[in-house]
């Protein structure tokens, strides 16, 4: 799908503005990382699951979230922190710093039954991390593939695993699609089954936490929580926070919220337990929009919409300097990615689509690095092509035709997110210089993307074959 709308003369005189403004950012992300102190801090990356923009109490005070909410009172709310608009494409974004649409994960989810994972072209933020000589662990889902062994975290870097491979699955049994799938290390763990998932990570993150030598390796811990993905299911005891009368999915999901806050509570508590707080950074964010949940945004997961790709998000740390404050500067997923490694100590940092961030978080004297992203980028998309860039202010959309499309509204799009972050008013008809200029800038990034790796399904997969558990071994490397 191109762009019919016919431009102006000047237009090329603006993308030239344009473009330069794009390289000098771009050759600012090569520079070399920052130092960090003598002793490098430990990190904790909290990631929710589809939690929506209005599922956080600091935008929403319906919300019983105390734990979270007083990490954000006494650190920095991030306002403007971007994510993919599905899971596995920000989880991939997380870890390997690059735009999904680089190594093949700009389209769906990775199944069940899909035969591949994230490229094992790529060093991941755990193998960096470990090299520079810190302990890592994951707690909670993976969902970046599982057919080989290969593909599984504790083949990536990671020290220890202790969650599921997949997507999704039932909150108390562990189940999915007929298969158990939860493992500790790689050893399949039926001691889950009956105990809620996020009660489960927070036991297990707690236990990392108190068994880390206070005189060895900084920690770092990705804990990835389930919650509040469906199938809605919460303890009834968190209901009790909520009024019977709201909607009966609402409350379960608020419910989820609640439990999900309680487990970032007793991580912290942890850390302050073991000593270990007062050197700590702890990033919170969700992976995606929520499923309809992120009024007054527009659009949900799934859509390129700010709804599915603006999180709900906090860094909060001793470390942090003119606390409590907003942070507003523009913030991406891939951004954590060299931000970890600057803390960690990493002399050169490596090349990706990511920024080191932190000296813009720590210091509220210092300006985001960052002035442009791409949202995302897919030329297999079911309409043509689909994608959207943000420059600055400005935000172009191309191909979206899924939710939040009104009536017989067709694209493009241009908005102005200062003035309009709800998405509103299309000023393509109004600035359509600008609107060109931004096209070609994200259409320049097509020789770039590289075919979705979506090989098709694979019975061999299937958890009836491995004896009612979805397990590694079924699938090749390439």
């Amino acid at each position: 799908m191109r762009i019919t709308t016919r431009y102006p003369p000047g237009a090329s005189a603006l993308l030239a503005l344009l473009w330069l403004s794009t390289a000098s950012a771009s050759a600012a992300a090569a520079a070399s990382a920052s130092a960090s102190a003598n002793s490098p801090p430990n990190i904790v990356f909290i990631l929710a699951d589809d939690l929506g923009w209005n599922d956080v109490s600091w935008h929403n005070d319906q919300v019983v979230s105390p734990n979270m909410q007083q990490l954000v009172d006494t650190g920095v709310q991030l306002e403007q922190s971007y994510v993919q608009p599905l899971c596995t494409p920000s989880r991939s974004a997380f870890l390997t710093g690059l735009y999904p649409f680089r190594i093949g994960r700009q389209g769906r989810p990775l199944g069940r039954l899909t035969p591949t994972g994230l490229t094992l072209n790529q060093t991941i933020l755990p193998e960096r991390l470990s090299d520079l000589g810190y302990s890592t662990h994951l707690v909670g889902k993976w969902h970046l593939g599982y057919c080989n062994w290969a593909y599984t975290p504790t083949e990536r870097g990671f020290d220890t695993f202790y969650g599921f491979y997949q997507g999704s699955q039932f909150h108390f049994n562990h189940s999915a699609t007929g298969g158990y799938d939860f493992r500790d290390q790689k050893e399949v763990d039926f001691s889950a089954n009956g105990t809620y998932s996020t009660h489960l990570f927070g036991d297990r993150a707690v236990k990392i936490i108190e068994e880390h030598p206070r005189d060895g390796k900084p920690l770092f811990l990705y804990l990835a929580l389930q919650n509040v993905h469906v199938p809605l299911e919460v303890p009834a005891e968190y209901l009790a926070h909520y009024p019977e009368d709201l909607d009966e999915d609402r409350r379960l999901l608020l419910g989820m919220v609640t439990a999900l806050d309680e487990a970032v509570g007793r991580v912290v508590q942890a850390l302050k337990d073991a000593g270990l707080y007062d050197n700590t950074v702890v990033v919170f964010s969700s992976d995606n929009g929520g499923v309809e949940s992120n009024q007054p945004l527009r659009g949900n997961k799934g859509s390129v919409w700010e709804g599915g790709t603006r999180a709900p998000g906090f860094v909060h740390s001793p470390l942090l300097q003119g606390t409590p404050r907003v942070h507003s500067g523009l913030l991406h997923i891939t951004d954590w990615h060299n931000t970890l490694l600057a803390l960690a100590g990493a002399p050169v940092l490596p090349p990706n689509d990511g920024f080191n961030q932190w000296d813009a978080l720590k210091d509220p004297a210092v300006a985001s690095p960052r002035i442009s992203f791409i949202y995302n980028l897919d030329n297999e998309y079911e309409e043509g092509t689909l994608g959207a860039i943000r420059l600055r202010n400005h935000k172009f959309v191309m191909g979206e035709d899924r939710d939040s499309v009104v009536g017989d509204e067709t694209g493009p799009w241009l908005f102005n997110l200062e003035d309009d972050p709800n998405e509103t008013v299309n000023l393509v008809e109004f600035e359509p210089a600008l609107a060109m200029a931004l096209e070609v800038l994200l259409l320049e990034e097509t020789p770039n993307v590289v075919p979705r790796d979506e090989p098709p399904n694979d019975p061999e997969g299937d958890a009836s074959n491995w004896g009612g558990v979805w397990t590694p071994g079924w699938c090749d490397v390439p």
